[in-house]
This record gives structure tokens, C-alpha cells and sequence, in this order.
């Protein structure tokens, strides 16, 4: 269990947990359990010191919550070099959050101040990986503790990621599939080779059928939709193939193996979609014709909004507590 200390200002609300070496499956609830946030966004620090690395997220309250309905929680994870606050200003979440009435958790990766912040997705990225941080662990650590303080839907528990964010949400998905209802990654695979003295990692095959939506740029240079070294790499890393990556959820959910496909937005975006899959756990993947690594504001490829179409594809799946 974590000891939790509740301290308060003004602007945030600061929660420290002294944790071990890996999070616990579940916060544990103090006696003095914390007021519920309002609408708006908020900061809350978690503080791991067997490492020595101050945690913390965002979480965004729609605006015109009533203070007592539980609320789907949509969790969304920045990518590398990036941080929680700016991920939530260019992915248009919370925007979308006050519209359609859902809780947003923004995690933050670990690094110096607002620079070089990483996720431990496996075979990337930065600290995170040479720490071996259990950040799987870390970002459902968050999602309890934001239970603690406002009622939410466990049912409808999605996770959302860009780059290696993206990566971290597919790793969720394969370790922990029994509580998410849905992930969606967005210039993201589903693992690589590290180094070139390292194997190739990849996620789990996960135990039970897991909803996905991918979307990535055909001219992705980070993260090459074709698999293989980045453009842009400086180091001697690669990344699995969009096709493989893919591949991977429409096995392990057991899909009808031929997708349907169509052209949407003038020809940019190519969306298929695999059906007949266990548990309803479809998987949908858009190809979107000459998009680079940038994550799909709602100008983009005539109209194309990633944030709105990821939400209501998280609409149409719950799981059962």
C-alpha cells in the first residue's frame, strides 16, 4: 500500500505517496479522503522516493459536471521530448471533454523540467527505460487516485497515446487488458529493437480481447510506417511495422483476418477495419497519406480530428467491472 498525504493550494492540489520499488495495483484510501476536483484542469505530484523521481499528472474535469455522475476517464500520454500540459493543449482532449462530458488524465513521463520526458514502453524510451520504471504501473496508480477524489465509470476506462505515449498505451493494453475498455495509438508500434547490441522487444500477446484504433502517417519519419530505422534516429534504434503492429490485435482478438477498407477525406486518409472479433474488440487502423509524426488536429487532412474520432471510437466499447 502507499501512505498518502493530502496537501492543498491554491492553483493545485499536491497528493505525495511514498511508494517502493513498483506501484501497487490500487491507491489505498486514506481516512480524510480527498473533496472532488470541479471542472477545470488540475495538478496533482505523486512522489516516488525509492527513486528519487517526483510523479506527477493532470486531470481535466469537464466543465458542467454535477458533481456527483460518474464520468468515463480517458487517460492520454504524451510523447517523447514532449509533456503532459502540452499534449493537452495540441491533442484538443479537454476541449472535447467539456462537450462530451468525460474526465481526462494527462500522466507525465520523467526528465529535466519540460525536456527530454519518456515513458517506459518497453523498447523505448530515454530514462525511463534505463530506469526500468514501471510506468504501466505509475499511470493506473493515477487513474486510482483520481477515483479517489471524483466518482468515476470503471467500466469506461480508455487510454489514449502519441509516439511514445502510443507505445505505453498498446503496453497497457497487452499487460493489464482486464481493465481498460479501449486504447488508441497514434504514431505509435507496438515495440522494436532498442540498440544495436539489443533484441528486439515487443508487448505481451494479452490475455483477453482489447479494442484498438491506430492512426500513423504513411511519411512518418520518427516512427516509419514500414517498419525498420527512423530517418530521424540518432541512435541505432527500429521500430515493428504498422502492419505488424496491427496484426498482433487482430490475432490475439481472434478478427475475421481480411479488413474492409475505405477512402475518407479526399483520398488522404485510408481507414480499415477488422470485424468479427472476440468480445466485439474491433481494431481500426487510419493510414493517412503523406502525414508525417504530428498528431491530427482538427484542421488536418481536411477536417480530420483525431481526438474526435478516437472518442467515439472509445464510445462504442465498455467493459464489464
Amino acid at each position: 500500500m502507499f501512505p498518502i498525504r493530502i496537501l492543498r493550494t491554491a492553483g493545485w492540489t499536491l497528493a505525495t505517496v511514498t511508494a517502493g520499488a513498483v506501484y501497487a495495483p490500487a491507491l489505498a484510501a486514506p481516512a480524510d479522503v480527498p473533496r472532488a476536483l470541479g471542472p477545470g484542469t488540475h495538478k496533482v505530484l505523486i512522489d516516488q522516493r525509492v527513486s528519487g523521481v517526483r510523479r506527477s499528472y493532470y486531470v481535466h474535469v469537464p466543465a458542467g459536471w454535477d458533481g456527483t455522475t460518474p464520468l468515463p476517464v480517458v487517460v492520454a500520454l504524451h510523447g517523447a521530448f514532449s509533456t503532459a500540459r502540452k499534449f493537452e493543449a495540441e491533442s484538443g482532449l479537454s476541449r472535447l471533454a467539456d462537450r462530451e462530458g468525460f474526465l481526462v488524465v494527462y500522466p507525465q513521463g520523467i526528465g529535466l523540467g519540460d525536456l527530454f520526458r519518456h515513458w517506459n514502453s518497453g523498447h523505448c524510451c530515454g530514462k525511463a527505460r534505463e530506469m526500468n520504471l514501471d510506468d504501466v504501473g505509475f499511470v493506473l496508480a493515477a487513474v486510482d487516485d483520481v477515483a479517489r477524489r471524483n466518482p468515476v465509470d470503471r467500466g469506461r476506462l480508455y487510454v489514449v497515446g502519441h509516439s511514445n505515449g502510443g507505445m505505453l498505451a498498446y503496453r497497457i493494453a497487452a499487460e493489464r487488458p482486464e481493465v481498460v475498455a479501449a486504447v488508441a495509438a497514434v504514431s505509435a508500434t507496438i515495440g522494436g529493437i532498442p540498440a544495436a547490441d539489443e533484441p528486439e522487444w515487443t508487448v505481451p500477446r494479452p490475455k483477453h480481447p482489447v479494442p484498438v484504433l491506430a492512426v500513423h502517417g504513411r511519411a512518418d519519419e520518427n516512427v516509419p510506417y514500414e517498419g525498420g530505422r527512423a530517418e530521424k534516429s540518432r541512435g541505432k534504434s527500429s521500430a515493428i511495422s504498422v502492419t505488424r503492429s496491427v496484426g498482433l490485435w487482430v490475432d490475439a482478438n481472434g478478427c475475421d483476418p481480411g479488413p474492409r477498407v475505405a477512402m475518407m477525406n479526399g483520398g488522404r486518409v485510408e481507414r480499415q477495419w477488422w470485424s468479427g472479433c472476440g468480445d466485439d474488440a474491433e481494431v481500426v487502423l487510419y493510414s493517412l497519406d503523406g502525414w508525417g509524426h504530428d498528431w491530427p488536429e482538427e484542421d488536418s487532412l481536411g477536417g480530420f480530428d483525431a481526438a474526435a474520432t478516437i472518442w467515439r471510437f472509445f464510445e462504442r466499447h465498455r467493459r464489464t467491472p
